[in-house]
């Protein structure tokens, strides 16, 4: 018989915990219990956890730190949970002096500094739940009509720094700029520009299937994944590599499975000043490096080797399960 854990969500409310997490919890397969934090903004303390206190079990953190936070620490509850203070009122208080008395065996933290890894502290990310894609020949790639691709919703200000600047430099840099996904069959049709790039708006109230997006993102030879309500944000490891290559920021958090600028991604650089307000980000810059690249056909292979690795099954069982089992 499979064993499935027995996830505690931190506050008495299933429904005001993240679903996706909470879905991936309950399909570890292991004899331990797992605790699941995911950020609220006033946490009605599950009194359930209270029950965690003489057995062994395991965090599973995915809580983001806000768009506009510095990332100056790695915020563990139970040790330094008072110094972020997004997290307010007695739940918050109650959950740190738990955790901080009854420490879990192993803690995944998703918003996770690489200086901060240990054999405690791992990181967990999003896995990749999208259909997988056969991969394209050389000259099947190097034919994509579409450059680059950028859909967005407004989780960081960013965001709209850079369509801005999409938009900027269309005329600077040569090429065409499609920002409406439902004119994105007439941009195909009509645009005679043979450089395209794409920046979709696309707000949390208008959301589209993702599986249409992932076929724009397969004709796509890069897709732009920029931080969102955190630092890692998941399309890095369950949109954006699935058929193409990411551009993503250098964000110095750590990976189940390593993101290698020119190797199976493109990174940009940045500065302190990761609410993007003050600061450029050259990602426009990075795009039009990576696309003059002549090994840009092998990064997509490796891409395409590391959205394999997140593939939710083989992120179950290569790489969550041993971990959390090896300590029972």
């Amino acid at each position: 018989m499979i064993k499935r854990s027995r996830t505690f969500p931190i506050c008495s409310s299933k429904d005001r915990n993240d679903g996706l997490a909470y879905r991936l919890c309950e399909s570890i397969d292991t004899d331990l219990n797992i605790l699941l934090i995911s950020r609220q903004e006033e946490l009605n303390f599950n009194e359930d956890i209270l029950g965690l206190k003489n057995l062994p079990y395991v965090i599973i953190d995915y809580i983001e730190n806000g768009w506009d936070n510095n990332f100056k620490e790695t915020l563990v509850i139970g040790k330094n949970t008072e110094r972020f203070d997004f997290l307010y009122g007695e739940g918050w208080e109650k959950l740190h002096d738990f955790v901080k008395q009854y420490p879990p065996k192993i803690y995944f933290k998703r918003e996770l500094l690489k200086e901060d890894e240990s054999d405690y502290l791992k990181p967990i990310e999003y896995p990749n739940f999208q259909s997988d894609y056969p991969l394209q020949l050389r000259e099947e790639f190097n034919n994509r009509p579409i450059e680059v691709l950028n859909y967005w919703g407004r989780s960081h200000e960013a965001r709209l720094i850079l369509h801005g600047s999409i938009w900027k430099n269309s005329q600077a840099k040569g090429y065409a700029v499609c920002d409406n996904i439902y004119q994105f069959n007439h941009f195909m049709h009509h645009e005679k520009d043979a450089r395209k790039w794409l920046s979709f708006h696309i707000p949390f109230y208008d959301r589209q299937d993702i599986s249409q997006i992932m076929k724009i993102n397969a004709m796509s030879k890069l897709s732009i994944s920029l931080f969102g309500c955190g630092r890692k944000c998941f399309r890095n490891t369950g949109e954006s590599i699935v058929n193409s290559i990411c551009v993503m920021p250098e964000d110095g958090l750590a990976y189940s499975y390593p993101f290698e600028h020119g190797k199976n991604c493109i990174k940009f650089s940045i500065n302190d000043d990761v609410t993007g307000l003050k600061n450029e980000w050259d990602v426009i810059g990075a795009c039009e490096e990576a696309l003059k690249r002549n090994d840009l056909y092998d990064i997509y292979l490796e891409s395409k080797k590391i959205a394999d690795w997140y593939r939710v099954d083989n992120y179950l069982k290569n790489y969550l399960e041993p971990l959390i089992n090896k300590i029972l």
